[in-house]
């Protein structure tokens, strides 16, 4: 027996069998249905997926044979990782590497074997796929070819292994981020936004214009980062699906009659007012929902219709009945969304540049939050536009006994 000598590169492959975390895990339906496959194809009793460990072969699939590992230096395998193509062995017991192998001389009884590599990335082989048979045999040019190929669809499944273990640590990095985001952006600001109010309200002494300027410049960028800081927190805790509802009976005309006192301020920075309108018998509409998100969503739609209208325009906040439904409009006469872009108003940081403006900056997030929150409490929202007449966003909600 002429056990195989170490690959060249035998270090980073093992680095990279480590970075694969694989080793020792619990069996998985994709590769046992790669090695039955192997079996079928190659008309063999026995199929592996074997990974070469430090010491030794550890089985991810063993179709046909029931123990898990071996030693590394008994291990056909061993063998076949040195080299790019399928290392056949037609008869174990005439060949010099294997006739007195103990699994050739004893159980398994392996006479015939055929490995296929699996090479990872920078031409690493980490094991094979290799099928074995207890009589001296060959595989036809066709079951070669398969061969190869099903190797190709376990390393396939491997990178997605890999891949799926990063998305997982770019995850727990986000986590992290936006803790500390939260600790260590928000309550400054916060802080800071409050001096700011101090010094504008002028309790704690007089300001010159000038200053009285500054101070009102400073707040408003102020408000407009926290505002950003909180929609960022937000949409990682909605993609998440860490954001917890707070649900209770709604009434959604005495919502959005609240909604629209509360950004009739900034509905007359731009120079517009907002009303309310019902398009049907005027009952009560109750939802299940969370108030303060709804709040969010209108505040979002509102403000965004305020931006986009005319001078001494109105925005027009519908409220109506459409079957087990409630559906809220929220309706602005600016240029409008050219159909071509409206598929783009639901994708985070995305702003449409023809309906940009001068008066008040947003981050490109609130569409997205709305549209997350909005499906959290099961109800769907879209938007219809007319470029140069009007534009609506609208949501409908599942409606509530009350």
């Amino acid at each position: 027996m002429i056990p195989a000598p170490l690959p060249d590169n035998e270090r980073e492959r093992q680095r990279a069998l480590d970075e694969l975390n694989i080793l020792d895990t619990i069996e998985e339906p994709a590769y046992d249905d790669l090695t039955f496959l192997a079996a079928q194809i190659c008309q063999t009793p026995i199929a592996l997926v074997s990974l070469i460990d430090r010491e030794r072969q550890w089985f991810k699939a063993h179709h046909g044979l029931a123990q898990r590992e071996g030693p590394r230096e008994l291990a056909f395998c061993a063998h076949a990782i040195l080299n790019d193509d399928l290392l056949i062995v037609p008869d174990a017991r005439k060949d010099a590497r294997f006739h007195d192998n103990p699994a050739v001389t004893g159980a398994p009884y392996v006479k015939f074997y055929a490995g296929a590599p699996l090479i990872l990335r920078d031409n690493i082989r980490v094991g094979t796929l290799c099928v074995i048979d207890d009589h001296a045999r060959d595989l036809t040019e066709a079951q070669r070819q398969a061969l190869a190929a099903l190797a190709r669809q376990v390393v396939s499944q491997m990178e997605l292994r890999l891949r799926l273990q990063q998305l997982a640590q770019l995850d727990q990095a986000k986590d992290e981020f936006i803790s500390m985001v939260s600790h260590e952006l928000r309550t400054p600001l916060t802080s800071i936004n409050g001096a700011l109010a101090l010094l504008k309200s002028q309790s704690v002494g007089a300001l010159t214009d000038q200053a009285a300027g500054l101070v009102d410049i400073a707040q408003r960028n102020g408000e407009r980062l926290l505002h950003i800081v909180n929609d960022i927190l937000d949409l990682a805790k909605l993609e998440a699906g860490k954001l917890s509802l707070h649900l209770a009976p709604v009434d959604l005309a005495a919502l959005l009659r609240q909604a629209i006192e509360l950004n009739q301020p900034y509905c007359a920075k731009c120079k517009v007012v907002a009303k309310l309108r019902r398009t049907d018998d005027q009952a009560p509409l109750w939802v299940l929902a969370d108030a303060q998100r709804l709040l969010q969503v209108m505040s979002n739609l509102i403000s965004n219709a305020a931006k986009f209208s005319y001078p001494n325009d109105t925005v027009l906040v519908t409220l109506g009945r459409e079957g087990d439904r409630a559906r809220v409009g929220v309706t602005d006469h600016g240029p409008g969304i050219p159909p071509e872009k409206q598929q783009e108003l639901f994708t985070k940081f995305r702003q449409l540049h023809d309906r940009q403006n001068t008066k008040l900056p947003g981050t490109g997030l609130g569409l997205t939050i709305c549209k997350l929150i909005v499906e959290l409490h099961q109800g769907n929202i879209g938007c219809d536009s007319v470029p140069g007449t009007e534009t609506t966003f609208y949501f409908t909600l599942p409606l509530h006994a009350g």
